[in-house]
């Protein structure tokens, strides 16, 4: 059996986010397990991704097949770049192509299998579902539906696939992200110090690692934080870490207003080999986003055994279990006392902190790899 992968997160803006990483973390995991009669083919752009995003000795073990790259996020540009991986993929010789990335060409004759991360842009609207984000999503459901299998990165987005694209529950499979053993506490002083200086981190903090869109809800964070400040007459910081690029006026603007100047601080775009620092050091990690399709963030950080202070909204309690602090993520007020406790309340901390190693080490890209190559052999056969 081979089995063609969209590889395409490797290559464009997804790279150094969620989809990238999962992405390089499963087919590394795959590789490694796959039955000696499993192939795999790479499609990407170039001739091959960008080092250190996957592993070369996995990059050996694989085919990697270049398509052309088509720029730009218009109707024509959509449709020549689902065209393009069509031609690439239906006259490549694969059993079962894997869909990854979100723009998903409906145009295949081979047998296929979508990965859904979310459906953020139809659940949301509003800012997210504009003219060409709505042809690029009606393209998404076309694919999916015409696909042997589904997979679903969490019980929320299953839901969302079933309720909005109406697809059979038989034909959705939940499989969960997982995380590497990277991620796990750093302990070292000297690390510690080194890579706080490195980004300009004054301690105590408290950490965000994500996106800054509408749906990732730092308006109401930072209006908690805040609160915080205000009612414990503290001088914790809040770091925020992620590619900012759109959203810098933004963001000033509202760090400005609220009077924040001081104790918020951007560190911008973070290498992976820096997080479990970054996380190991923190107070506590906060993710209070109105929408997550699964939340890989939030899992990282309790591996590194930070705990972790969350919405108790879409995908998070499926990832967090008990091993959070959840709040309403519309209420500045919940966010703010719930930093509070974890500041003042040692035990709690040192509780939420051991429950969530704990609680990270059920989520592994080896389990998620057996399942997916379980279901690749279920789709090969013809099975819905």
């Amino acid at each position: 059996m081979r089995v063609g992968i969209d590889a395409r997160g490797l290559c464009n803006i997804n790279r150094t986010r969620g989809i990238g990483r999962y992405t390089a973390r499963l087919v590394e995991a795959m590789v490694e397990l796959a039955r000696e009669d499993t192939a795999f083919t790479l499609f990407g752009y170039g001739e091959s991704p960008e080092p250190g995003l996957l592993d070369p000795g996995v990059l050996r073990r694989v085919e990697w097949r270049s398509m052309p790259h088509v720029e730009g996020l218009s109707y024509v540009g959509l449709l020549a770049d689902h065209v393009s991986m069509a031609r690439a993929v239906n006259g490549s010789g694969v059993d079962l192509f894997h869909a990854i990335d979100h723009n998903m060409t409906p145009f295949l004759s081979v047998p296929s299998m979508v990965t859904v991360h979310d459906l953020i842009l139809l659940v949301l609207r509003g800012p997210y579902l504009g003219p060409t984000a709505w042809a690029w999503m009606l393209a998404h459901g076309r694919a999916a539906r015409r696909a042997r299998l589904v997979v679903a990165v969490s019980e929320n987005t299953r839901r969302d696939v079933e309720r909005i694209w109406s697809i059979p529950r038989e034909r959705i499979a939940v499989v969960h992200e997982g995380v590497t053993p990277e991620y796990r506490p750093v302990e070292d002083r000297g690390r510690l110090e080194d890579v706080r200086a490195r980004y300009g981190i004054a301690a105590p903090y408290f950490l965000y690692l994500g996106g800054f869109d509408p749906r990732k809800n730092l308006r109401n964070m930072l209006a908690g934080f805040k609160r915080f400040l205000m009612a414990a007459g503290s001088e914790h910081k809040l770091v925020l870490c992620g590619d900012a690029r759109g959203f810098e006026d933004y963001l000033g603007d509202t760090v400005e207003e609220l009077g924040l100047g001081a104790s918020v601080a951007f560190t911008g775009f973070v290498p992976e080999e820096d997080l479990p620092t970054l996380y190991s050091g923190a107070v506590a990690f906060v993710c209070v986003s109105l929408y997550e399709g699964f939340g890989l963030p939030l899992l990282e950080a309790m591996a590194c055994g930070t705990p972790v202070l969350a919405s108790g909204t879409s995908s998070v309690p499926e990832v967090v279990g008990d091993a959070g602090l959840l709040v309403d993520p519309l209420e500045p007020g919940e966010i703010a006392a719930g930093l509070e406790r974890l500041m003042v309340d040692e035990g709690l901390a040192a509780e939420l902190a051991s429950r969530g190693r704990e609680r990270a080490a059920l989520f592994t890209w080896e389990k998620a790899a057996g399942h997916i190559l379980e279901l690749y052999d279920r789709a090969v056969r013809g099975g819905g």
